[in-house]
């Protein structure tokens, strides 16, 4: 027999190597058409690879971002919600005090009433959005506003006592307030008592809050106020009203002690709304700005993923294809070897 016979009888599909190559190739074609993906980036992107790892880098910080935003934004949005209940216990306060100051109103119903207004308000300021206090400042994780009823005496209260019985050598609610004059009362309020409510006093006693607000990104070189403060303004000056109604023992004043004080309270109630309302437009003008933020990164975001998905992708009708193809390959590779295999001296002696 003539060895030129016996490369007829071989193909490419029918050595071992061959076949273990048409394994390796279906393998990989069925990889991709399940994933969508190339199954090896390297070997098809080459010299564009660094671009889909850098494209891939600032997609994941654009992620983070997003997501930074999206804190922010539930932060800010418990702040208007905590400033809009604070603005209406407020206002509900001062609705109490109208009648009070005509004699239409029991001083002691009053000065319980305001009690559990003081309550929901320090409740309101110690408001938190994914356990961060929102009016902490940068300190988001300590309560901002101490509870001035709490047991035992908070030093809020102990300290507005204590200048209290100072000045008048007795405690409130003491029956010998009914010898304070109108003029000592406003002398006092004006001086002693509102002097608590001022830095350093104010930071000392009844807040732990920063006047540093943490701040946010929003772009790569943006930032925007993420939270506020209980040092703010609005917020002093209607924790001193309600003190001033629910923790100097009001009922046990004469008439016009008693309504020297209705007065300021008033007066500082309304000064507080009118700071809280200002406070609520500064958040409204973040939040803004936060919402054009989220629109902006998640139009770059969908940019760039499109990007990286038109390197990654592959074309899955040609992926498609090419499986068919292999799978042909590979199933005809195993009858030629089968059929190989069958040929034997043996069959022909």
């Amino acid at each position: 027999m003539k060895s030129s016979l016996v490369p007829a009888l071989v193909t490419p599909y029918s050595t071992p190597a061959a076949t273990a190559q048409v394994r390796r190739d279906l393998q990989q074609a069925n990889q991709e058409l399940a994933s969508g993906r190339h199954a090896d980036l390297g070997l098809t992107l080459a010299g564009r690879s660094s671009v889909l790892m850098e494209q891939r880098a600032e997609e994941a910080l654009l992620a983070g971002l997003r997501s930074d935003v999206g804190i922010s934004e539930g932060r800010l949005q418990v702040a208007q919600q905590s400033l809009s209940m604070i603005t209406n216990g407020a206002q509900e306060l001062l609705n109490s005090l109208a009648p009070l100051a005509s004699g239409q109103a029991a001083p002691g119903q009053v000065a319980v009433h305001a009690a559990g207004l003081l309550k929901e308000f320090t409740n309101a300021v110690n408001a938190t959005s994914q356990g961060a206090y929102v009016f902490g400042g940068i300190n988001i994780a300590e309560t901002p506003l101490a509870d001035y009823f709490a047991e035992p005496v908070s030093a809020a209260r102990a300290a507005v006592e204590g200048v209290f019985a100072a000045r008048f050598g007795f405690a409130p609610g003491n029956a010998a307030a009914v010898s304070i004059s109108a003029a000592d009362m406003a002398d006092f309020l004006d001086n002693d008592f509102a002097a608590l409510f001022d830095s350093p006093q104010w930071e000392t006693l009844f807040s732990s809050a920063t006047d540093e607000e943490m701040r946010a990104p929003i772009g790569m070189n943006d930032t925007v106020q993420a939270t506020t403060s209980a040092n703010n303004p609005a917020i002093r000056k209607l924790a001193m009203a309600y003190v001033m109604v629910a923790g100097l023992g009001m009922e046990t004043l004469n008439a016009e002690a008693r309504q020297a004080l209705v007065s300021r309270a008033m007066s500082g109630i309304g000064e507080g709304i009118a700071l809280a309302d200002g406070l609520r437009g500064e958040i409204g003008f973040r939040q803004e700005r936060l919402a054009r933020a989220s629109e902006r990164l998640e139009t770059q975001g969908n940019l760039l993923r499109q990007s990286i998905a038109d390197m990654e992708q592959v074309d899955l009708h040609a992926v498609a294809a090419r499986v068919n193809e292999l799978t042909v390959r590979l199933e005809t590779s195993y009858k030629l070897t089968a059929r190989l295999q069958e040929l034997t001296l043996l069959r022909f002696l």
